[in-house]
C-alpha cells in the first residue's frame, strides 16, 4: 500500500508541476473601428429599410447591439477624444480645434500597451490627427490619409488604402509577433461629406435622379432644397455608408482567412450623426437633437458575448472604453471621469455576459453638449425624456422620447407630469453644470499648422474667434422636414 501510495503523491506531484506550466488563456486581439458621422438608423441592424451595411448587419447578428447609443458632441474632435479616455468633453477639454488632450489624462491605447498589446493607429480626417494627442499610447500612429489636400479631405477616398494598410500592419504582426496581443484603431472617413461614393455606389439607391445635385458642399445647400433633391442626398449618403461597408468585408474577410477572427474582440461604433434637414439643417456639429447624436455601437466576441444579444438600455460612447478592459479583464482604474464627478463613465461588459441582470445598473444619464458652434448647446437625455438649453438664449426645450422619438414636438404647458420632468432634468443638468464649475479642465494648446488649417477651412470648420470653431455662414435653418423614406 505504501508504494501504491508513493505512486499517487509521485503522479499528483507531476499533474501539479504539469498544470504550473500551463500558459495563461492569452488576451483577446482589439479592433476598435469608428466611422465618422455615421447615424445608427442608416443601417440593417437598426432597421433601415435599405440594403446599406450586410457586412456590419452580419457582425451586429454573431454579437451584441446597443440600440440606444448617444455619443457627447455631434462633432468628430470631442468625441473621439471622449471614444479614447472614457471622458465626457467637459472633462477632457478638447473642444475646440484649439486644444489637444492634456497628458494627465489616460487614453485607452496607453493602458493597453501597458498591459503588453501592440498598438497601432489608422486614421483618417483632419481631426484625428496627432496634433490633438491621439497618438498617446500607440506604438504606430499611421496618419498619411489624414495628412491630405484639401481636396482629399473632401473629395478623396481613403477607406480602401486603410483596410490595405491594416491588413499589411496584421501580416507583419502576424511574422513578428504573433503571440502579442493587438489593439488596433481604425478611422474611416468616406462616410462623412462630401458624398461622393465611387461607382456603382454613387447610383445604388437612386438610379433615375435626373438633378443637379451632385454630393459636393452639402452643408451650404438651401433649407429649401426639393424634396427629390434631398433624397438623392440622403441616397448618395447611404452611397457612402454602402461603400465603406464593403471595404469592412474586405478586412474581415481577411482576418478570417488569417484565423483572426475567433480570438479579436471587434467594436464598431461612430463619433456622431449627420442631419438631412429633420430639424432645419443639413450637415452636422450645430444641433443636439438625436439624428446627430445616436451612433452605431456593435460589439463582436466570439464564444464570449451571445449571437444576437440586444440591449434596449440607453449607454452612451463615455463608457466604451472601460467596457474594452472590462470584456478583456484589464483593470485601469484611471481611465474615465474622476472619481468625484455626478456622472461616471461605466464598465458594460456585464451587460453583455450571461448573469446580466436587467436594472442592475443605474440608468446612463448622457450629456451631449455643443457649447461652441451655434448658440451653444447643451443636454440632458434620459431614456424617456431630454431637456436641450440653449445657451446665449437661456432657453429650454423639453422633449418625451417615448412618445416623440424623433423630437418634432416640445413639451409645453403646466400638467403636474411636466413640471415633474422638467424639475428633474434640470436637477440633472444643475448638478453637472455646478461640478463644471468646480472642476474646470485646461486642456492645452494645439499647434496647427498652415496644411491643417487649409484641412478645416476646406471642410468648413473656420475660425470666427479666438477660442472657437465655427462652420462658414449657412443659410438660416429652414423648417424642419421628414427625413426621406421608402
Amino acid at each position: 500500500m505504501a508504494g501504491v501510495r508513493d505512486f499517487i503523491s509521485i503522479l499528483a506531484f507531476g499533474l501539479f508541476l504539469l498544470g504550473g506550466c500551463t500558459e495563461p488563456p492569452k488576451p483577446p486581439n482589439i479592433l476598435l473601428i469608428s466611422i465618422d458621422s455615421l447615424r445608427s438608423d442608416h443601417l440593417g441592424a437598426y432597421g433601415y429599410f435599405r440594403d446599406t451595411s450586410p457586412n456590419l448587419d452580419e457582425l451586429a447578428e454573431g454579437g451584441a447591439r446597443f440600440e440606444t447609443a448617444i455619443a457627447p458632441s455631434p462633432w468628430t474632435l470631442p468625441s473621439h477624444v471622449t471614444m479614447m479616455t472614457g471622458r465626457h468633453p467637459a472633462a477632457h477639454g478638447v473642444t475646440t480645434n484649439l486644444r489637444r488632450l492634456g497628458e494627465d489624462i489616460p487614453t485607452l491605447a496607453e493602458a493597453l500597451r501597458n498591459a503588453g498589446y501592440a498598438t497601432a493607429g489608422f486614421v483618417s480626417g483632419p481631426y484625428l490627427r496627432n496634433v490633438f494627442g491621439y497618438d498617446r499610447g500607440f506604438d504606430l500612429y499611421d496618419q498619411s490619409m489624414a495628412d491630405v489636400t484639401p481636396e482629399a479631405s473632401r473629395t478623396g477616398i481613403s477607406s480602401p488604402q486603410l483596410i490595405a494598410a491594416v491588413r499589411d500592419w496584421l501580416e507583419q504582426h502576424r511574422r513578428n509577433s504573433r503571440h502579442q496581443p493587438f489593439f488596433i484603431f481604425l478611422h474611416l472617413w468616406d462616410v462623412h461629406y462630401d458624398f461622393l461614393p465611387p461607382p456603382p455606389w454613387d447610383s445604388l439607391f437612386d438610379p433615375n435622379y435626373a438633378g443637379s445635385i451632385d454630393g459636393r458642399d452639402i452643408e451650404g445647400l438651401s433649407p429649401d432644397i426639393s424634396e427629390q433633391d434631398l433624397a438623392h442626398v440622403v441616397a448618395l449618403y447611404d452611397g457612402e455608408i454602402a461603400f465603406t461597408d464593403s471595404q469592412l468585408g474586405v478586412l474581415f474577410d481577411s482576418m478570417e482567412e488569417r484565423g483572426l477572427r475567433q480570438d479579436t474582440l471587434i467594436v464598431v461604433t461612430a463619433d456622431h450623426g449627420e442631419e438631412f434637414l429633420e430639424h432645419g439643417r443639413i450637415g452636422h456639429a450645430m444641433q443636439v437633437f438625436d439624428e446627430s447624436l445616436r451612433v452605431p455601437l456593435i460589439i463582436s466576441f466570439p464564444g464570449r458575448i451571445e449571437p444576437g444579444l440586444v440591449i434596449e438600455e440607453q449607454v452612451r460612447l463615455m463608457d466604451l472604453p472601460q467596457t474594452v478592459l472590462g470584456l478583456t479583464g484589464i483593470k485601469a482604474p484611471q481611465i474615465g471621469m474622476p472619481a468625484d464627478a455626478p456622472i461616471r463613465s461605466m464598465d458594460l461588459s456585464p451587460w453583455l455576459r450571461d448573469d446580466f441582470l436587467k436594472g442592475s445598473f443605474p440608468e446612463l444619464v448622457a450629456f451631449p453638449e455643443n457649447r461652441i458652434w451655434g448658440s451653444g448647446r447643451t443636454s440632458v437625455r434620459t431614456s424617456t425624456d431630454k431637456l436641450i438649453r440653449d445657451g446665449a438664449l437661456d432657453y429650454y426645450e423639453v422633449f418625451d422620447l417615448g412618445a416623440d422619438p424623433e423630437e418634432r414636438s416640445k413639451r409645453t404647458g403646466h400638467g403636474d407630469d411636466l413640471a415633474r420632468t422638467l424639475f428633474e432634468l434640470l436637477e440633472l443638468e444643475r448638478g453637472w453644470q455646478e461640478w463644471l464649475a468646480a472642476t474646470p479642465v485646461d486642456a492645452p494648446f494645439s499647434r496647427i499648422d498652415g496644411g491643417l488649417r487649409a484641412q478645416l477651412e476646406a471642410l468648413g470648420y473656420v475660425e470666427s474667434e479666438p477660442g472657437t470653431v465655427a462652420p462658414p455662414a449657412t443659410n438660416p435653418p429652414g423648417p424642419s422636414k421628414p427625413a426621406p423614406s421608402r
